[in-house]
């Protein structure tokens, strides 16, 4: 790297450059250098023998990059690539290919452009070669807009047996967007001729052409997500103006706005497969389909589908100012188990429980004692003969036995009478106060049974991401960017959840898996809203059109977590190295700006009119608020007498 110092490219004369190119180099280096930051010179043999540089005045920041003759630069060689990284670092923005070579242009520009090594919204000016404008250039010739090429012509004129040449370079540039098949057409600018521009109103040929749409076509490549693009908008592809009841898709009215103010038409279109392959996968080969095997093949210059700013979409393709950020979240089952048994117990809490066991078995103890003593003790005594005896102890001897005294004391606290009453008056009105106790025992529990039964019962749901990752459900998305999330983590959480992720393409078939309590599923929560609606209608018209026995879908109801995974910031796609991104960026971000200070005067404006409410209209003695009509029909002078 070296500094400048207003440099002059002189070319010498002994190998055929003659003076006018020297003019035309330094004319264009001095229009391209007026704003730049720094300079990249890419020079081959035929031109290095003939170029030096005097440096004056004025310093600027530069690089070389010597290429030697018939070089393969596809990839180039790492010392190239060192310097272009360097570069773009360093925010160069003039890029000068003096190579007659144009195969080695053309190498060099595509590796450099696939790999993000230099500015693509820099300004280029190269030597004219057809190689140039092949086909497959087209791709390049749609991210690098600011080029001019050199086309050199000459001639031979006799006059008077005298031969003499003219020669002349004329500047030609292409036009954005590109849509040749074999061969990229160029477009005149200007012309150089006897060291000055033939046309001197277009003295600086490096124009932005992104200011000057002019209604040209462009393609947007859809993928229908919620709330990005919505299935509504398809009617709009035609006449995206037209006006709708529905939502459309906030990306679809974004895109609304941007056609209005760059002046250009729309052609939307869905890719093939695009419901399988949505975002797309890499295949074996290492291309990508779905919506970013469009954007690898620059098939597009928009691509709609919420995408997430992640490095993969970033290396794929150009991804505009943030509009929105969603929260990721899971669609879970609720009730994950059985909790039916639990209704005959929640009268009572714990302790009560507890009290009424103890109690229990201490009376039924108390009754086996008092059945022992009195056969021990007290029968022996009474003389009323064998008959009498036997009279006594049937009734004491379904106390006698521990087991069946606990049996029938627990039977009495259940409301069930006894075979036969015991004899002994002592026993009996023990047995009466322990009824009196079971009916108030009873009473109170099912006057608690009836107050829980009037309530709905607890869901139980699944609300944070340490519930999920205990749970034992399966866990699943359709996005490879989803699964990295967890991959990537250091939280054990999101590790336990990661371990158990699956990919399933099939939003239908996820959301049934939802709802047999077996899965859950990770998605943005307008689209989790949305399935889940869909699968409660489903249900309502299965339930109409056949009986319980024949319904084949789950009884879960389907729960969005409440704690959102990660808040990714959603932007819109375009190709690769777009020369519109810093136009869009620049609109969405004044649309984001307007509407904040529309929400911040609609909230000022509500403050305003609550507190004039509050204490101006509501003070007021002739305010009545079952006569609203009344009031207001009172002239306002009336209101300053009454105050």
């Amino acid at each position: 790297m070296g500094i400048n110092f207003n440099f002059r490219i002189n070319l010498d004369e002994s190998i055929n450059h003659p003076e006018p190119l020297q003019n035309l180099l330094d004319h264009l280096l001095e229009q391209m250098t007026q704003s730049s930051k720094c300079i990249v010179f890419t020079i081959d043999p035929h031109y290095r023998k003939s170029i030096r540089f005097n440096w004056r005045i004025n310093s600027l920041p530069y690089y070389s990059i010597y290429v030697r003759e018939n070089e393969e630069l596809s990839p180039p060689r790492e010392k190239i690539k060192g310097i272009l990284r360097k570069s773009k670092d360093d925010a160069c923005d003039v890029y000068v290919f003096l190579i007659a070579n144009g195969l080695q242009v053309s190498q060099l520009l595509e590796y450099a452009e696939k790999n993000r090594l230099i500015n693509a919204q820099g300004n280029f000016l190269l030597v004219y070669d057809d190689l140039l404008f092949d086909g497959e250039m087209k791709y390049v010739w749609n991210r690098i807009i600011n080029v001019v090429f050199i086309h050199r012509f000459s001639i031979l004129v006799r006059k008077s047996d005298r031969i003499s040449s003219k020669e002349w370079f004329n500047l030609e540039t292409i036009l954005y967007p590109v849509r040749a098949e074999d061969f990229v057409k160029t477009r005149y600018v200007n012309t150089w001729y006897k060291n000055r521009m033939i046309n001197r109103d277009i003295d600086n040929p490096f124009t932005n052409e992104t200011l000057r749409l002019e209604k040209k076509r462009l393609k947007v490549a859809v993928f229908e997500h919620i709330p990005a693009v919505t299935q509504y908008s398809r009617q709009f592809y035609k006449n995206p103006e037209g006006y709708s009841e529905k939502a459309l898709g906030v990306e679809f009215e974004i895109l609304r706005v941007l056609t209005e103010k760059l002046l250009f038409r729309p052609i939307f279109y869905r890719p093939d497969g695009i419901e399988i392959d949505k975002w797309g996968t890499k295949k074996e080969n290492g291309s990508y389909n779905g919506l970013l095997g469009e954007a690898e093949n620059g098939n597009a210059e928009f691509f709609l589908g919420d995408l997430q700013s992640t490095l993969r979409h970033s290396h794929l393709l150009e991804l505009s100012y943030p509009y929105n950020s969603e929260c990721l979240t899971f669609l879970t089952p609720e009730s994950l188990t059985d909790n039916s048994w639990k209704l005959l117990i929640s009268p009572f809490r714990l302790y009560t429980w507890i009290s009424v066991i103890l109690i229990l078995l201490v009376v039924a103890l108390a009754f086996h004692v008092f059945a022992l003593f009195y056969q021990k003790e007290i029968m022996p005594h009474v003389k009323t003969g064998m008959t009498g005896i036997n009279r006594e102890m049937r009734g004491l001897s379904i106390f006698t036995d521990m087991q069946n005294s606990i049996l029938y004391t627990y039977s009495m606290l259940l409301q069930v009478s006894l075979p036969r009453m015991p004899r002994p008056w002592a026993l009996r009105v023990f047995i009466g106060w322990w009824l009196l106790y079971s009916i108030l025992v009873t009473v109170a529990y099912r006057a608690s049974m009836t107050a829980t039964l009037a309530n709905p019962v607890a869901r139980i749901t699944i609300d944070t991401l340490k519930q999920l990752a205990r749970s034992k459900i399966s866990l699943g998305g359709w996005s490879h960017e989803q699964r990295e999330i967890f991959y990537s983590s250091l939280d054990p959480d999101l590790t336990e959840i990661g371990s158990r992720f699956e990919l399933t393409h099939r939003e239908d078939d996820a959301v049934a898996r939802v709802a047999n309590g077996t899965f859950g599923y990770y998605e943005n929560i307008q689209t989790l809203q949305e399935a889940r609606a869909k699968r409660q209608l489903l249900e309502e018209m299965q339930m109409k059109r056949s009986s319980r026995r024949d319904r084949v879908i789950g009884d879960r109801n389907l729960h969005i977590m409440s704690e959102c995974v990660i808040y990714m910031p959603i932007a819109i796609g375009m190709d690769r190295n777009s020369p519109l991104k810093s136009r869009v960026d620049e609109i969405l971000h004044g649309a984001l700006v307007a509407l904040g200070i529309g929400y911040s005067l609609g909230l000022l404006t509500l403050v305003i009119e609550i507190i004039h409410w509050k204490y101006f209209v509501m003070k007021n003695p002739a305010f009545d608020k079952y006569q609203m009509d009344i009031f207001y029909s009172i002239p306002r002078s009336n209101f300053i007498n009454c105050k």
